[in-house]
Parts: C-alpha cells; sequence; structure tokens
C-alpha cells in the first residue's frame, strides 16, 4: 500500500476513547532504577536439541549470515537518521520529517519491523540516545501493528516515536550522564523535556501540531500521576500510551550510567503487573503480546539445565520461543551455538529467567 507523507502529516489524529488501563513510572524516558518508586525513579526514563537446518527461518546465530545484510544496513540508515536529528536540534537547525519518513514506509512494505527490533534490541549498550529512539520506534510500530493500524497510521506511529525524544538533546550531558542522585533543580530539567519537545516539533509547522501533542503526553498517565499535565484517561492520545510503554521497557533493559540493566523478564513483569492504572489495558495486551513474556535477549534455564538465550519469539506461543544455547546441561559452554525452538520440541521447556550477570 502506498501512503502519500501528505496523507501522514494531515490532520490532528483522533483521540482514543481508552479508559481501562494498566502499568508504572519513569524519569525522563527512563523507568525507575527498579521496582521502587521516588524522585530517581524519573532518570531516562541439552539434551533433546535440533539441528540449525530444523528451525526453519531461525538460523544459527553465530553465523554471520543471522541477520541480512539488508537488516544491517536498514538499522545503520535509521541510526544515522537519529544522529541527523540530534545534531540539528543541537545546533537549532530544523527537524525534516521526509528522509524519516521514507525509511519507516521501507519498514513497512517490506515487512521489516520484527527482524529490525530483534536487531536493534540486541545491539550492546552505549549508542546513547539515538540507539534508544531507533528501539523505542520499532517497538512502538510493533505494538501498532498488533493493534491492527493500518500504513498511514503505523507510519505516524513511527515518527512520532522516532522524534518524541528531541527535547533530551537541550539537557545537559553532565545531568544525563550523572551517576548520583539527581538535585531537585536537575529533576525538574529532565521533567521538562516533553515541552521542549512539543516546542520543537511544532516549529515544523501546522501540519506536525499532532506530532508536538504526543511528544507533549508521553510521560503522562492515565491515572494522572504522570507529567507534564497530569493529563489524565482519553485526555492521552493511544500514540503517547503506546510510545510511553515501550520508551520505559527499552529504557529499564539497557545500562544507564547511575544503574545496571534490568533483566528484559523482570522489566515486562514490572510493566504488566506493578503499575496497575497508567496505560490502557489493550496497549499493555498488546505489548505483551508483541514483546513476550520471554522478550529477546532473555537468558533462560531449560529442563534438562542448560541454558540458553532467547532469540526469536512466537506470539502464537510465547511460552515456547527460539533459544541459542549457551550452556549444555554440565554447565559447558558451547563453542558453537546451537539453537533449538521450543515450540517444535516438546521435552524441553524453560523453567527459570537468569540474570546474565550469572553468567559472567
Amino acid at each position: 500500500m502506498t501512503v502519500r507523507f501528505s496523507d501522514i502529516i494531515g490532520k490532528d489524529e483522533k483521540k482514543e476513547k481508552e479508559n481501562d488501563t494498566v502499568a508504572p513510572e519513569e524519569r525522563q524516558g527512563e523507568p525507575p532504577a527498579a521496582p521502587e518508586r521516588g524522585p530517581e525513579a524519573e532518570r531516562m526514563s541439552n539434551s533433546q536439541i535440533l539441528r540449525t537446518d530444523e528451525i526453519g527461518d531461525i538460523p544459527d546465530p553465530f553465523s554471520t549470515d543471522r541477520y541480512s545484510e539488508k537488516i544491517r544496513s536498514t538499522y545503520q540508515a535509521l541510526l544515522e537518521r537519529a544522529r541527523e536529528v540530534r545534531d540539528r536540534v543541537k545546533a537549532n537547525q530544523g527537524v525534516g520529517h521526509s528522509p524519516i519518513l521514507s525509511l519507516l514506509h521501507e519498514i513497512v512494505a517490506e515487512d521489516l519491523i520484527d527482524p529490525l527490533y530483534e536487531y536493534a534490541i540486541s545491539i550492546p549498550d552505549g549508542k546513547g540516545l539515538p540507539s534508544h529512539c531507533v528501539c523505542v520506534t520499532l517497538a512502538a510500530m510493533k505494538v501498532g501493528r498488533g493493534l491492527g493500524y493500518d500504513t498511514k497510521k503505523l507510519l505516524r506511529l513511527g515518527l512520532a516515536a522516532f522524534l518524541e525524544n528531541v527535547g533530551m538533546y537541550k539537557i545537559p550531558e553532565h545531568i544525563l550522564e550523572k551517576k548520583e542522585k539527581l538535585t531537585k533543580e536537575e529533576l525538574e530539567t529532565i521533567r521538562n523535556h516533553p515541552q521542549i519537545s512539543a516546542q520543537i516539533l511544532a516549529q515544523m509547522g501546522d501540519a506536525f501540531q499532532w506530532l508536538a501533542q504526543v511528544a507533549s503526553q508521553v510521560h503522562e498517565r492515565a491515572d494522572g500521576s504522570g507529567y507534564p499535565n497530569g493529563l489524565r484517561g482519553n485526555q492521552i492520545t493511544e500514540a503517547a500510551s503506546i510510545i510511553g510503554l515501550v520508551d520505559t521497557y527499552v529504557a529499564m533493559i539497557k545500562k544507564r550510567p547511575y544503574r545496571d540493566k534490568i533483566m528484559e523478564s523482570e522489566a515486562v513483569k514490572f510493566l504488566v503487573e506493578l503499575g496497575k492504572g497508567k496505560f490502557p489495558r489493550k496497549v499493555v495486551k498488546e505489548f505483551l503480546n508483541q514483546i513476550s513474556l520471554f522478550p529477546i535477549n532473555t537468558y533462560v534455564r531449560l529442563n534438562n539445565q542448560s541454558i540458553g538465550r532467547v532469540i526469536h519469539t512466537d506470539k502464537a506461543q510465547p511460552l515456547r520461543p527460539t533459544i541459542e544455547l549457551i550452556y549444555d546441561g554440565l554447565g559447558q559452554r558451547l563453542e558453537k551455538g546451537e539453537v533449538i525452538h521450543l515450540a517444535a520440541t516438546p521435552l524441553l521447556h524453560i523453567v527459570d529467567t537468569i540474570d546474565d550477570k550469572e553468567l559472567r
């Protein structure tokens, strides 16, 4: 389906009337450093093994062909667009939408959302906010597609997710990189970034006022606990709720200067179980469908004591993802990772999740 960019940027997006809600709190786009709440919580924000050729579309993760050149190059293009946005915002230059929309349209048209998300979320920490924006964009588009968004609506969601954090580039680096507890003034600076993002995006013209609105609402929560305006329920656009949820998740699972990463499975549990009332139920439900109880990069122990890493999830069978084995049942490190598709291996199942620090 071909969608004109003028259709995408056209008119204000209709607000969703969804009062049923669920989920947690964060800092900038950042979540809490742990399930606790408080001021710092506002920080940015073996035996039965299948052969690799039996896995179908899931290749050996140690192979250079695990991700195609198309996936790698498209990810790099997204990252370059995000860096360009960063540089232009810091230089007080206008933000352009056409290169971003062109790339997002290609991703949707060629059905690249899932493999790109899997690749992006597997990239090691250390690439900063541009990398975060790319992951949030792809995660948001996964959820939007699961909710049945058509191409136009999906591209609007992707563009909003890609640009919602532009105000963060106006925050001094010494605040973003600070390891100690933020002062009251520093915390207030962080919490001002949604308004800054909205101001920057509003300068793109009348056609982009909807984009500014979404950016200003990403940290609002349905129970009124969010910021900057304490909006509630259907005062918040569905796009802002989707982006706010996945923004929190991506921030939680990545290492930050002031805290270590949070396990993927623990982040999902926190968002789904411990933060009741903050996001629309249908958004949280689809987030869980798309991201899974055992998200990509989760380390798991199987019932035969082997240990592996989740490399692919299956919405139809969320408890039986595809695993890259790292240690066999005797605790021996495998020289070459073997891949098993739990959905096709009934004698094996996950019994526990493991913090990757235990494997170091």
